[in-house]
């Protein structure tokens, strides 16, 4: 049995689905198996995976689900000791498992790993990158002031019933995440694992009338069932439920809701600076608001 399973899910991903695959071929630790789910693909998709050894399992559902539904199809397949994530659109460094499995090795009582990552365009261009603030162990606090877990860093340890949620268009990772992270150890590696594409036509810049309801959605349920959470993180709650504003906010501007929007941002504007400089800009053009969003 493989150490690695890699769960790969994949609707029409011929573009850059090579490279994705490439990327884990090349990896310094080989004792990896790769979980392939073709979510009924109508491009090249299957002929690509084809091409590559056994490594590969290719599984195939039988009609067209949503992404948390294809994942949680994949998941019955993985059996390894740990689970990494791999979308087909982005690329892994060859160093990634070798650094994270020796982590987790020697943490037995850390439920995940995750990394930086290095942000590129559509041709591969390196456009900016993220290392992790967040100190290994307790990263609940971190998490809710800055969400910074990104899936294609994450190595999690499977010794437990790994469920992830079908209701969510956008964020089912951050839920996912978000409810380990609010109780178990994670560790954090403070260096670049991957290379993460950023994609105007993505599934999440698709989906932005959604990101705060999600979000909202996810820290409800965490604090409703974890009451002492809020005595314990204060600011760090109310940090977190002002992204969810800042996200609403987003939507409503984009929406030409400039009012609505301007309201939700008053709600938090002291929370912190950036939020105070966020409903500023709310009183400008929009495209003052677009500019700056576009620039960072």
């Amino acid at each position: 049995m493989a150490k690695v399973s890699i769960l790969m899910n994949a609707y029409n991903a011929q573009k850059y689905l090579k490279e994705a695959i490439d990327s884990v071929y090349a990896q310094t630790f080989q004792d990896w198996e790769i979980i392939f789910i073709d979510n009924c693909s109508v491009d090249g998709t299957k002929k690509i995976v084809k091409s590559y050894d056994d490594k590969i399992k290719y599984y195939k559902t039988d009609h067209n689900i949503p992404l948390g539904a294809a994942r949680n199809f994949g998941l019955q397949f993985c059996t390894a000791q740990y689970i990494a994530f791999l979308d087909t659109d982005d690329i892994w460094l060859n160093n990634k498992l070798n650094i994270q499995i020796g982590v987790m090795d020697k943490n037995i009582d850390y439920k995940l790993c995750y990394g930086g990552v290095i942000y590129i365009d559509k041709s591969g261009k390196e456009i900016g990158g993220l290392v992790p603030k967040a100190s290994s162990g307790n990263v609940f606090s971190q998490q809710l002031k800055r969400y910074e877990i990104n899936m294609q860093s994450v190595l999690l340890r499977n010794d437990s019933e790994i469920k992830i949620s079908e209701d969510l268009r956008h964020s089912p990772d951050y839920d996912l995440f978000m409810k380990i992270a609010s109780n178990s150890n994670i560790y954090v590696i403070k260096d670049h694992l991957v290379k993460y594409r950023k994609l105007e036509d993505s599934l999440t810049s698709k989906n932005i009338d959604v990101w705060w309801i999600e979000m909202k959605s996810t820290l409800d349920k965490i604090f409703s069932q974890n009451h002492e959470l809020k005595k314990v993180y204060p600011r760090e709650h109310k940090m977190a439920y002002a992204k969810v504003a800042y996200y609403k906010a987003q939507y409503l501007l984009s929406k030409d809701n400039k009012e609505d929007a301007k309201k939700e941002l008053s709600k938090y504007k002291f929370v912190h600076i950036n939020y105070l400089m966020l409903y500023v800009i709310s009183f400008f053009p929009k495209q003052v608001w677009n500019f700056i969003h576009r620039k960072y």
